[in-house]
């Protein structure tokens, strides 16, 4: 051990690499150690200080999230914060440990250490600002820093909640603080796709993509990067590389965000409701409500009338819902042409695979319009390590 961790103790130089890792990358636990030999592979290579940014084992927010919906029905937002943000602190917890036995010094950092700072709701709190000092100072004693996606801090130095699937934004407001100039992002896909895989097979990779196209994709509800991560990219001019985990040159480059074109997309809401108002005045103060609270919503118009979406079960939005009905068992299906245009379609929860399909084939004529069964997505067998198992089945939500 001493004779392999003397090797990477060898001088870095130049700008830290930073790379984020989803939380299907730690499907299972062999995933750490391979997370932590590709990262020694980098170093090795390029002999450059590597900031690892990590989410949670898949799962395990999602299995966290329904523990406190059944314990209570609107849980106290830095309660909440403090609970869904645990699943991060594990995960940098085992990938320091697995680097260590590569022979690697990592250095564990909390949400205090990544030198985010957040103001809003503690659940759902919007990054502020951002400063290099306490991640060069622990880059100045080991060669790689782990720190938790999607945490910051508030101005009282309490750990808060960037949103769900906000790894993204962490992983990027680090690279630009740091200078890094690019920022990796792995996946369980192969990169930016004209649809989600998973439910169309025939979604095409692109090459390319520009801010502007990646963010109205985002916007519209679709998996691919955070909203706010490619705002924040923008404004710091940091250049994005979303590629899937494991990867190596040969499996394709993936997708470079930058500057670039738009893209003809498919995207299907699954994870939000479907709520139909009396008038698009009565929706639209609901909708500027709702985004006040840091929910995403969507607003469209179909023949049952005005309607929005908004994240399934969010804490905070029944009081502005109030006025309107929801739509049950349904969800949104957008298709996005190349430019501005888009195109709502609310179809049946069973039907929306099917849907996004045929959507995609007219948006890409000469594709095949797969009918196999959704893929499922992995979960962690790991992902109900901080609650124990469900008495019964629990589907993913």
């Amino acid at each position: 051990m001493t004779a392999r961790r003397a090797r990477h103790d060898r001088p870095l130089e130049g700008l830290p690499l930073v790379l984020k890792f989803g939380g299907s990358a730690f499907a299972d636990l062999d995933g750490f150690h391979r997370v932590a030999e590709y990262a020694v592979r980098r170093l090795a290579r390029e002999r450059r200080p590597i900031v690892l940014v990590v989410s949670a084992m898949s799962g395990t927010t999602s299995r966290l999230q329904e523990t406190l919906d059944t314990l209570v029905d609107d849980p106290p937002a830095q309660a909440a914060a403090m609970l869904l943000t645990s699943g991060e602190t594990v995960s940098v917890a085992l990938l320091a440990a697995a680097l260590d036995t590569e022979g690697v010094r990592a250095c564990p950092l909390p949400a205090a250490g990544t030198g985010l700072v957040a103001d809003g709701p503690s659940d759902r709190a919007c990054l502020v600002a951002a400063s290099a000092g306490a991640l060069t100072e622990a880059l100045a004693d080991c060669p790689v820093a782990v720190v938790p996606g999607g945490q910051a801090v508030d101005a009282a130095g309490r750990t808060v909640m960037l949103g769900r699937n906000s790894s993204d934004l962490s992983a990027v407001a680090v690279a630009g603080a740091l200078g890094s100039g690019t920022c990796e992002l792995f996946s369980d896909v192969p990169g930016v796709c004209t649809a989600d895989p998973y439910l169309v097979p025939a979604a095409r990779v692109l090459d390319r993509i520009g801010y502007e196209g990646l963010r109205r994709m985002s916007r519209h509800g679709a998996k691919v990067v955070h909203e706010s991560a490619v705002d924040w990219a923008e404004r710091e001019g940091v250049r994005l590389l979303c590629r899937p985990f494991p990867w190596s040159g040969s499996a394709g480059k993936g997708t470079e965000v930058g500057t670039g074109p738009g893209a003809a997309a498919v995207v299907v809401r699954q994870d939000s409701d479907v709520w139909c108002f009396s008038s698009p005045r009565e929706r639209g103060t609901a909708a500027g409500r709702l985004r006040v609270e840091g929910l995403a919503v969507t607003e469209f118009d179909t023949a049952s009338g005005a309607c929005l979406t908004v994240p399934a079960g969010a804490r905070g939005s029944a009081v502005h819902l109030r006025s309107a009905r929801r739509l049950d068992g349904v969800c949104l299906v957008t298709a996005l042409d190349g430019a501005s245009g888009a195109e709502h379609r609310v179809v049946p929860r069973a039907q929306a695979a099917d849907e996004a399909r045929r959507c995609h084939a007219a948006l890409y004529p000469g594709t095949s319009q797969e009918t196999a069964a959704p893929l499922p997505k992995a979960r962690s067998a790991h992902s109900d390590v901080l609650v124990g198992r469900p008495s019964g089945p629990v589907g993913e939500r």
